[in-house]
């Protein structure tokens, strides 16, 4: 991580906005879970779309899959230049997208049109991600890195919840559900757009002629097993949301026959507002003891989702989505955590970019196949075996994990006493 360079104060207008030492830090989260927030805004209405559109649920895999080549094109490609280029100029390219993704999904006139847009949200992703995280490390005031991680998984899960919810409410009683209801990502990304202007830049080389720089992928040899233990909990975490956050909501409508937005919001809502709460309950927890209980709460849950998916009740529905919540909560924190810690000065970045690249297959794969098989047998019966597929990884990753210590301090971030999560 580039050393942080002297502060350049925000201008009278935008100054406002940061307050307290800890204003900046909190704004760039915000920022960070802006595309998060308009992530989740379509989730009520893919129902609505694949009934008014008339395609199929693999179609509609195939649409939220979208998302997964916008996020690797600027992952890749445009955020490591945030240190050449300035990082609030990539975050505002970041902002720029998502707001141009909820037009395009505000005025989409079939699934073509749904999946650009979806693609944009990707782009908007990409951008936004690790140059957010990247300018929250430099702006922590005492650079606990473990506090760090652990607000950006908390902005990414509470974002993504507050926008099922929100947009679910809108749908269900606003007008005009398919248009007015993109305004939120639109109105969310002017805000950041705002707070920006208020925060220090804090690339160190931000306008200067660096050259393009591409991630090279490489892990050194003395920290893969940890590596593959993180990667393998984060493809387990992801997989998992993009199994609710695209086909969840379809199941809400055919399997517990309720078509109100509503309904489908609550449960993918619950999920992710499980997961993001869990960060703020266990700030003692990191790395691989996180890891230890995350991957066996995982198979219980995982279990207990075969178990009442061919039940069809609500009640069943809401203590499952509470459990893998709480699972995913825990695993994703552990995974975020650990290969920080292990990852060395010089091989962060490629560590880095190929751990979010195994997250972000597993969000899209996974999908794919459940979406697809779903058309043969029905959501219930994909979803199950999704899950039954899913518990022999997480068994194996749990036996790698208890037979993989942490190499002590793993060369990684430095830590601190973790402060107060609301600051």
């Amino acid at each position: 991580m580039a050393s942080a360079p002297a502060e350049v104060a925000p201008s009278p207008r935008t100054a406002g906005l940061v307050r307290g030492p800890r204003g900046a830090f909190r704004w760039t989260a915000y920022v960070l879970a802006v595309t998060a927030f308009a992530a989740a805004v379509p989730t009520p209405l893919y129902p609505r779309y694949e009934a008014e559109f008339h395609f199929s649920s693999g179609a509609l895999g195939l649409m939220f899959a979208a998302y997964t080549p916008g996020v690797f094109l600027t992952l890749f490609f445009v955020a490591p230049q945030a240190e050449r280029l300035g990082r609030k100029s990539v975050l505002r390219l970041g902002m720029a997208f998502t707001a141009l993704a909820a037009v395009v999904f505000a005025f989409s006139p079939g699934l073509l049109a749904l999946a650009l847009a979806r693609f944009i949200s990707g782009l908007a992703v990409g951008a936004t991600t690790s140059v957010a995280t990247a300018a929250m490390s430099d702006l922590e005031p005492s650079r606990d890195q473990h506090h760090v991680a652990r607000v950006a998984v908390a902005a990414n899960f509470g974002a993504f919840a507050l926008g099922v919810l929100l947009s679910a409410l809108l749908v269900e009683f606003g007008p005009d559900p398919t248009r007015w209801v993109y305004l939120l990502p639109v109105l969310a990304s002017a805000v950041g757009v705002l707070a920006l202007a208020a925060i220090p830049e804090t690339a160190v080389g931000g306008g200067t002629a660096r050259p393009f720089l591409l991630p090279r992928i490489a892990v050194p040899p003395s920290v893969r097993r940890p590596f593959w233990v993180a990667v393998g909990g984060i493809a387990a975490c992801y997989s998992i949301y993009g199994l609710f956050a695209a086909l969840v909501p379809s199941y809400v409508r055919t399997g517990l026959g309720a078509s109100a937005p509503i309904a489908a919001g609550a449960v993918v809502c619950l999920m992710f507002g499980t997961a993001a709460l869990m960060q703020l309950a266990t700030f003692d927890l990191r790395d691989r003891r996180a890891l230890l209980l995350g991957f066996p709460a995982l198979l219980v849950a995982l279990v207990a989702l075969v178990v009442i998916l061919p039940w069809r009740s609500w009640g069943l529905l809401a203590i499952v989505s509470t459990s893998l919540g709480g699972a995913v909560g825990l695993t994703f924190m552990g995974s975020v955590t650990l290969s920080d810690r292990i990852a060395p000065e010089e091989a962060r970045d490629g560590m880095l970019a190929g751990f979010y690249l195994a997250g972000y297959l597993a969000l899209a794969v996974p999908t794919v196949g459940v979406a697809e098989l779903s058309d043969r047998v029905g959501l219930a019966d994909a979803g199950a075996v999704f899950a039954l597929a899913l518990l022999p990884v997480v068994a194996l990753l749990y036996w790698r994990c208890y037979r993989t210590p942490t190499p002590p301090g793993g060369e990684g971030r430095p830590r601190t006493a973790p402060p107060d999560l609301a600051g």
